[in-house]
């Protein structure tokens, strides 16, 4: 695009080379890290910016997919999360959405995946295109295992930039960014002592987190309640996904006498809810509820949920950040391994336990 005049004060601004309607010379600055002024120079005098400043800056068009001296092609990036059976509750929900709005705001196109058993090769297909030629999409981040690791590991041996955030460690060498419980269980344990409980049960999925899970549940109700936390002390049940199993599950822990569960999974928190529903219990002057991971309408539910949730918009800066990194310049892409601590938000399901 060949620059033009400005003609007066309240002009717009001369649209710079490489510049398109729709990507201004602020998102360029912006993408690239540099001020307006010295984007302005990189693209019209390269010579006189330093070689750092300019590499910023054509790393920021290639981001954002523009090629001096012609309109840019929109870029895309796979969102890729695992289809959630009936009944059960997206726990990434929340962070597909922050994903989503934030790609489109840096003029990326989002294409949605929902991963389903058995078909991660012919969404490969559809994601990368034939063998040997170039891929649809730019880059991808993926939420959740089971199919979705499933297809991760597809993109990965086609080599394309992508990031992986989920619950768990996996041994595939994709970059990845993983939400350990194992700290918020811990909190969770200690609130709930320092309430006065000491007969606290744990639900958690039966999926490849629940081993680490059990054993940081353990050991934290070991350290403060100073008590060896052996299966009867410390009471877990392992449930299958959906609200019924969470049903379940929680019928077993109110059998065992629990007075406080800590729940890993939304399905899990809503079965605990409708058990108690049909116990009859005052929840939660009976039975004191806190939810491990992000629960849905946590805050108008009644009670209103005390939970250990995620900083889902530090997530999704740091996701998106790190795979168009990789989309940039894939050949000096360092894998990346990540963990964050979940935080405690009180409302009102934990209270003190009743006294009998």
């Amino acid at each position: 695009m060949t620059p033009t005049a400005n003609s007066g004060t309240n002009a717009p601004d001369a649209p710079e080379p490489g510049e398109h309607k729709h990507i201004g010379l602020d998102a360029i600055a912006g993408a690239a890290g540099v001020s307006k002024a010295t984007a302005s120079r990189a693209l019209r005098h390269p010579d006189t910016v330093s070689p750092g400043s300019l590499a910023k800056v054509r790393r920021a068009l290639a981001i954002l997919g523009v090629d001096s001296g012609s309109a840019p092609a929109r870029q895309m990036l796979a969102l890729v999360r695992p289809a959630a059976a009936a009944g059960n509750v997206d726990p990434y929900a929340r962070l597909f959405e922050i994903l989503t709005s934030r790609i489109f705001a840096q003029g990326i196109a989002a294409v949605h995946v929902e991963a389903a058993a058995d078909r991660a090769d012919a969404l490969a297909e559809s994601l990368l295109g034939p063998d040997g030629g170039e891929p649809h999409i730019q880059g991808a981040i993926v939420l959740g295992g089971g199919a979705a690791g499933e297809l991760a590991a597809k993109l990965a041996e086609r080599n394309l930039p992508q990031i992986r955030v989920s619950n768990a460690r996996h041994s595939d060498g994709i970059s990845r960014i993983v939400l350990d419980a194992t700290d918020g269980i811990a909190t969770a344990v200690q609130h709930l002592v320092h309430l006065g409980h000491r007969r606290i049960g744990l639900a958690v999925l039966r999926d490849s987190a629940a081993a680490g899970r059990i054993a940081g549940f353990r050991k934290s109700m070991a350290q403060v309640l100073h008590i060896p936390a052996t299966r009867d002390q410390a009471p877990v049940i392992e449930a299958a996904r959906g609200t019924m199993a969470g049903v379940a599950a929680a019928e077993e822990l109110l059998h065992l006498q629990c007075t406080a569960v800590i729940a890993c999974a939304p399905s899990l928190s809503f079965g605990i809810l409708e058990a108690a529903a049909r116990a009859r219990l005052d929840l939660p002057r009976e039975l004191s509820l806190l939810t491990v991971g992000d629960m849905p309408d946590a805050d108008v539910i009644a009670p209103s949920l005390s939970q250990v949730s995620y900083d889902w918009e530090a997530i999704a800066v740091s996701a998106l950040g790190e795979v168009r990194a990789m989309m940039a310049d894939p050949a000096e892409a360092v894998a990346v391994d990540y963990s964050v601590t979940p935080d405690l938000v009180l409302r009102a399901s934990a209270v003190p336990p009743q006294r009998r």
